[in-house]
């Protein structure tokens, strides 16, 4: 009969170290994200402002050379609108897994201490840019709103905030195998930099892939950017429905992804502590 108390003694033990643990990491992952916040803007506004200015810039150059075309958007309302719609998933996906590619190189220094692991400092730098990107759509939108650009109607809130999630799993896992990657093959980071020059083009920040032609479609349809781009405007854009987008398809792709790149960080985690 001692053998049960004595088994649930090590369990409450267990728990207790398992909570324990969690707790440390939390708060350790919080302090990474202070100070990724303080390197990468500074301690002055103007590198926070500097956040709202790049993408602002973008969508509005952008805006500009459609009007100037007189191109107007296919999905009714401003242009503006439209290129937002498409840059915001797409610099939630490019920016995450760029900077969880660089994520290692960047913390050689900090990994050196007994609690802080690659992992954190992922983790640090994704909810960082997932935060810094909702903050600047959400200032941008307000802009657009002043503006009378946006009629301030969204068509579904629950699923845009399940593509921001979508988009941040989907960056993480391409950042995770990036790191890996970049950390085996340091020149890789260049490359992957070139890959996502075109992706910036052919993801449908510009266009609505659903209105492609189906040749065009068929080629499409592998770029899991093209396919969150799709749905965020989808949950966006009150009555559009894309039928181009295929959910399963895009979530099957992105758990795949973050499975082999949380496989892959395992794998090497303590090549990199050691180097």
């Amino acid at each position: 009969m001692a053998v049960f108390p004595l088994y649930f003694s090590e369990l409450s033990a267990s728990m207790k170290n398992f909570w324990t643990a969690l707790s440390v990491q939390r708060r350790v992952i919080f302090a990474l994200i202070l100070r990724e916040t303080r390197t990468r803007y500074g301690k002055t506004r103007l590198g926070h402002l500097w956040a709202l200015f790049e993408p602002l810039a973008h969508m509005l150059t952008f805006a500009a050379i459609f009007s100037f075309m007189g191109r107007s958007s296919p999905l009714g309302g401003s242009v503006a609108l439209l290129v937002l719609t498409g840059l915001f998933p797409y610099a939630l996906f490019s920016n995450t897994a760029t900077q969880l590619m660089n994520a290692v190189s960047a913390n050689r220094v900090l990994l050196s201490y007994p609690h802080v692991t690659p992992f954190d400092v992922m983790a640090a730098r994704m909810i960082l840019e997932v935060l810094t990107q909702v903050v600047v759509f959400t200032f941008v939108l307000f802009i657009l709103a002043v503006q009378g650009l946006w009629d301030m109607r969204i068509d579904n809130i629950l699923e845009l905030i399940t593509v921001v999630f979508v988009c941040a799993g989907l960056g993480a896992g391409f950042g995770l195998i990036n790191a890996v990657l970049t950390f085996k093959f340091p020149s890789y980071a260049q490359t992957f930099g070139i890959l996502m020059r075109p992706m910036y083009f052919m993801s449908g920040i510009f266009f609505v892939a659903s209105y492609m032609s189906t040749s065009i479609q068929n080629i499409l349809y592998y770029n899991p950017v093209a396919h969150l781009i799709e749905w965020f405007r989808s949950a966006m854009y009150e009555g559009y429905e894309s039928s181009f987008l295929d959910k399963k398809y895009l979530v099957t792709f992105t758990i795949t992804v973050l499975f082999f790149g949380l496989l892959l960080l395992r794998l090497v985690r303590h090549k990199i502590r050691q180097q």
